[in-house]
């Protein structure tokens, strides 16, 4: 083989590992977008076209959660439009209220064909994500789109008894059973799973305590979010983003590899993410789309894939937001000025109509006259 030959093998094969090692740094992202049975938003996916064959950017995730939530995107170039049309029903006037984001670290995604018939959900877009910085949602203020972070700990670390209710709360919600205490050394969570097993969690485990608090946090401050809309339902609802970045499987992995615990508790945050959604779909009368983005790899806890600034609303006036003396009286000069304008405009249109009609109603009926033009007289 001459030199020319072994340069393009060369170039070929080093093609040929940046694109693999590109879909081994993009593969540890995925994201699944599903709407209600109710209300559609997502493009249902076609069959045979699933999550590894897809590919998305993280910019894109984040232009498609500022379009559910009514807002207008950033720009994007033209494949990222063209994605988002492939994603989104084209109807601006059809978004839904409610948009439910949730972050998961240590999970490879969320398979719907594995769902349990309770999960009502509507059309589906999963993908793998190909960029694996972190993006920014830019949303106005709480007047224009609410955001709720569901994710915050209701306790402090060393409040026992508040984590024993919460964990209390999370049994009962599953149908599960939650005893002794976390002061006594002796607590155990037993949850039933909807694939018929069960997961037990010694929360004297530091990795258990982890992942089960972790869970209980995010499943009460999401459900006491849910009953406090409601109790406001009489207010004007503007758009809701809710949220959520779950740690705690990587805390079970870290103490049991990926062994039966770590896929049980795996199951218990979808079967969590399930009951959820059903939840904030009964609140928002079907209108809500969830987005999941896992991560397969450990992805740092201070760190979020997704992160939403909140901007101030502009005023219109600026110069007349200001509380200065000087300003305020040159804007009641102004302020006189045009009311003045207005009410001058005002009678002098009153006038001359009022003589239009005058010299109307007193015109001679003569030849070619306006009001009688097809009357001959002599």
């Amino acid at each position: 083989m001459d030199l020319r030959g072994l340069a393009k093998l060369a170039l070929l094969i080093s093609v040929w590992l940046s694109s693999f090692e590109a879909r081994e740094e993009s593969s540890s992202l995925s994201v699944i977008f599903f709407d209600s049975p109710s209300h559609s938003y997502i493009r249902q996916q076609p069959l045979g076209i699933t999550g590894e064959t897809n590919s998305i950017l993280l910019d894109e995730v984040a232009a498609a959660i500022s379009v559910l939530l009514g807002l207008a995107p950033p720009l994007l170039p033209v494949e990222s439009s063209s994605k988002l049309n492939e994603m989104l029903l084209p109807n601006p006037f059809e978004r839904p209220s409610t948009v439910f984001l949730l972050e998961v670290g240590g999970m490879d995604g969320l398979f719907l064909s594995t769902r349990s018939s309770d999960f009502k959900v509507g059309n589906s877009f999963s993908s793998i994500v190909l960029q694996s910085k972190k993006a920014k949602i830019h949303v106005p203020g709480e007047e224009d789109v609410f955001v709720v972070d569901v994710d915050e700990n209701a306790c402090a670390e060393d409040d026992d008894s508040c984590v024993d209710k919460e964990l209390f709360e999370l049994a009962k919600w599953f149908g599960g059973s939650y005893t002794g205490s976390l002061k006594s050394q002796d607590g155990k969570l037993t949850i039933p799973l909807s694939t018929g097993s069960s997961l037990d969690l010694d929360v004297a485990k530091e990795s258990d305590r982890t992942f089960a608090a972790s869970l209980a946090s995010l499943v009460e401050n999401t459900r006491r979010t849910v009953v406090l809309n409601e109790v406001a339902q009489s207010s004007i609802r503007s758009a809701e983003l809710f949220i959520g970045r779950f740690r705690g499987l990587e805390a079970l992995e870290v103490e049991y590899g990926e062994g039966d615990i770590f896929k049980l508790g795996a199951q218990l945050v979808k079967d969590s993410l399930i009951k959820l959604f059903n939840t904030l779909q009964e609140s928002s009368g079907g209108r809500i789309v969830c987005v999941v983005v896992s991560s397969k790899d450990a992805y740092p806890s201070t760190e979020n894939m997704l992160e939403v600034i909140q901007l101030p609303r502009l005023a219109r006036w600026l110069d007349e937001m200001s509380s200065d003396n000087d300003t305020s009286a040159e804007i009641k000069r102004v302020l006189l000025v045009r009311r003045s304008l207005a009410w001058i405009t005002a009678i002098i249109l009153l006038v001359s109509t009022l003589i239009g009609i005058c010299f109307l109603m007193n015109m001679p009926l003569t030849r070619d006259t306006l009001l009688y033009s097809n009357v001959k007289l002599d």
